[in-house]
Order: structure tokens, then C-alpha cells, then sequence
């Protein structure tokens, strides 16, 4: 069974004269253990596709299928439950509570869940420790790096052992060292855990460390390939374009 599939999936924001068509009949498959990088230019839609992809939005028309479960055919309720359980998310600006520590971060969306305190202990310790954040875990995050606090919410995205993990610019706010580290942290889940991950980023370089690359313009799907195929040999160039 695949893990996410989309078929024929439309998004329009308003009505009338004011009506904005912002997706276009996107049609995509992801199979256990990829990864993908979704690109594109601003105002391309590959941000609203990620919303939508990860349930926060519905599409105006179409399917989101995760696991099998329809996105768009089940309640709100539902949805939150399914985002709680079965998906993990990054985000470019690492989105932590300033007042808890690095474990409480990691521990809090279980603990909302109401998983059981001795669940969530051993897997917030195992999650610190495979993103090799054991030792800040009493840390807050004003205390930490930018890099070390991305890797708390890369810990805080896998502790609930997600189906599918999703990243919308995880190296945007980082320098170019801090960026390799968590590009080369996010390829080894992939490789040594299977991980599925489906990762937006403006960056080319980025991009390359994915199994798989789709560029998005103008609300449709351009290129779905191998990323050295479609960026080709200039990072710089490819930036530019995209």
C-alpha cells in the first residue's frame, strides 16, 4: 500500500470575481520509504499542496488518500486525531514553546494525545537521542542553536513514529552548516529507517539529498523525477528557475 496518493486535487481560495485557483489537478504517489522534494516558484502552490497533504486544509475537489484514509471525506475531528497519530511535522521555524524544555517539547503532543506517561518518556529519550540531542534535553530553546533546536522538533516529528513525516523549509532559517546537518540527519532517516518524508524547500542543494524531486508552477505539476535529471548541473541556475 502506498502512503499518500493524491488524485485529480483542485484548490481555490474565494468565489466570483475574487475566485483564486491555486491548484490544478495534482495527481501524485508516494511509496513507503521515499523521499521527496516538492520545489517551485512563490505563488507556485507547493505550500497550500503541503497543507493540504498533511490535512490541515482540504482540497476544493479531489482525494487525499493517507494510509488509504481520504483526507477529504473524513470530519475535522478526524483529521486531527489522524495529524496527531500518523504524521509528524517541521517546520522552518521550528514552532517549540519558549517556557518548556527540549524532552517537554518533544513529550507534549503525545502527552495531549494521552498516551501513557511511561510511553512517553521512553520514546521522547529515544527520539532526543537519535537526533543526538540527549544532552540539551533540559535546555529551553532560547538556549539553544538554531540547528539544535530544529533537531528538537525533528525529535519532537518522529517520537509519535509517524507513517508520514513532512518538512516545509527545515533548513530556511539556519546557516549553511547547520543546513548540511539537518539535510544529512533527515537522509539518514530515510536510509537507515525507512522513513517516508516529503519535504518543500527553496534550496537546490537541499533538494538534491531526495530520492526524488516535483516541481510545481502555477499550480500544476512540471517535473517528477530524479533531482540531478531535473536541477541538472548548476545548484545556482536551478535556484534561479525554480
Amino acid at each position: 500500500m502506498t502512503i499518500l496518493e493524491t488524485h485529480d486535487v483542485t484548490k481555490s481560495y474565494g468565489s466570483g470575481e475574487a475566485r483564486v485557483e491555486v491548484l490544478h489537478g495534482i495527481s501524485l504517489r508516494v511509496n513507503p520509504g521515499e523521499f521527496v522534494a516538492i520545489m517551485g516558484p512563490s505563488g507556485s502552490g507547493k505550500s497550500t499542496l503541503l497543507t493540504i497533504l498533511g490535512g490541515v486544509e482540504v482540497p476544493s475537489q479531489g482525494n487525499v488518500l493517507l494510509e488509504g484514509v481520504d483526507l477529504a471525506r473524513i470530519s475535522e475531528d478526524e483529521r486531527t486525531i489522524l495529524r496527531r497519530r500518523r504524521l509528524g511535522f517541521i517546520f522552518q521555524s521550528f514552532n517549540l514553546l519558549p517556557n518548556l524544555s527540549a524532552e517537554e517539547n518533544v513529550a507534549l503532543p503525545m502527552q495531549l494525545d494521552g498516551q501513557p506517561p511511561a510511553k512517553v518518556q521512553e520514546l521522547t529519550l529515544k527520539s532526543l537521542e537519535l537526533v543526538e540531542m540527549s544532552h540539551r534535553r533540559s535546555h529551553l530553546p532560547s538556549a539553544l542553536s538554531g540547528g539544535e533546536q530544529q533537531r528538537v522538533a525533528v525529535a519532537r516529528a518522529l517520537a509519535i513514529q509517524p507513517a508520514l513525516l513532512l518538512a516545509d523549509e527545515p533548513t530556511g532559517n539556519l546557516d549553511s552548516r547547520q543546513s548540511k546537518r539537518i539535510s544529512a540527519l533527515l537522509k539518514s532517516l530515510v536510509e537507515e529507517r525507512g522513513q517516508t518524508i516529503v519535504m518543500v524547500t527553496h534550496d537546490a542543494n537541499v533538494a538534491r539529498i531526495a530520492g526524488r524531486l516535483i516541481t510545481i508552477r502555477d499550480g500544476v505539476i512540471e517535473h517528477d523525477g530524479l533531482p540531478a535529471e531535473i536541477l541538472g548541473d548548476s545548484d545556482m541556475l536551478a535556484s534561479r528557475e525554480l
